[in-house]
C-alpha cells in the first residue's frame, strides 16, 4: 500500500466510462460510412480500363474521401483532375458545365470510345438548346447501342455522368446510393 493511498484513503484512477469502448476499426467505420460502397462503385465504374490505371484511380478516389471529402466530391475531384485524373484514352466520367457545349463536343467522342462505341455522336446546336436537353438526346442516342447515360448529383452546377450498359443501370444506381452518391437517368 502506497503512502498517498494511506493518506487520502482511496483510489486515484478515473472510474471506467459508462459508454463501451470502441475499437479503431469501429471509429473509422463511423467516420467514413461510405468507404466500402464508394470503393465498390468506383471499381465497377472503372472496370473497362487497364488494371494498373484502374488501381491508381481507385486509390486516388479513396485518398480524397479519407481526407474529408464527401463521396461525390471525392469521385469527381480524383477522376476529373486534369493532371492526375483519368486520361482521355480511358475516359469514364464526364463533367460538363451548365453552358459547356464546346467541352461536351470535345469530350463526348472520348467517352463513347471508352465505352466501346465507335460511331460519333453528332448534334446540332439550336437556339434555346440547353446542356440538359443535349444530354437527354445523347442518352437517347446511346440506347441504340444498349447503353445509357447515368447522371450523378455532385451538388454543383455542372452535369456529371457516365455511360453504363442498359441492363446494368439499376445496379449502378444502387451501388452509387450505397456509396452515398445520388444517381439517376434524368438530369439534376
Amino acid at each position: 500500500m502506497g503512502i498517498l493511498d494511506r493518506l487520502f484513503g482511496g483510489r486515484f484512477t478515473q472510474p471506467p466510462p459508462d459508454e463501451p469502448s470502441l475499437s479503431d476499426a469501429a471509429i473509422m467505420r463511423e467516420l467514413y460510412p461510405y468507404k466500402a460502397g464508394l470503393k465498390a462503385f468506383t471499381q465497377n465504374l472503372l472496370a473497362r480500363i487497364p488494371e494498373k490505371e484502374h488501381a491508381r484511380l481507385v486509390r486516388r478516389v479513396m485518398r480524397c474521401y479519407s481526407q474529408g471529402a464527401d463521396p461525390a466530391s471525392a469521385l469527381t475531384e480524383a477522376l476529373l483532375d486534369t493532371d492526375k485524373g483519368q486520361s482521355l484514352e480511358q475516359f469514364v466520367l464526364l463533367a460538363v458545365d451548365w453552358k459547356g457545349f464546346d467541352s461536351f463536343e470535345y469530350l463526348a467522342p472520348y467517352l463513347t470510345k471508352a465505352a466501346g462505341i465507335l460511331e460519333l455522336y453528332i448534334y446540332e446546336q439550336a437556339d434555346g438548346l440547353t446542356v440538359a436537353q443535349l444530354l437527354v438526346g445523347f442518352d437517347d442516342w446511346l440506347t441504340r447501342f444498349g447503353k445509357r447515360y447515368v447522371h450523378l448529383n455532385t451538388g454543383g452546377d455542372e452535369y456529371v455522368g457516365f455511360i453504363a450498359d442498359a441492363d446494368c443501370v439499376d445496379h449502378m444506381i444502387a451501388m452509387a446510393r450505397d456509396a452515398g452518391i445520388e444517381a439517376r437517368l434524368e438530369t439534376f
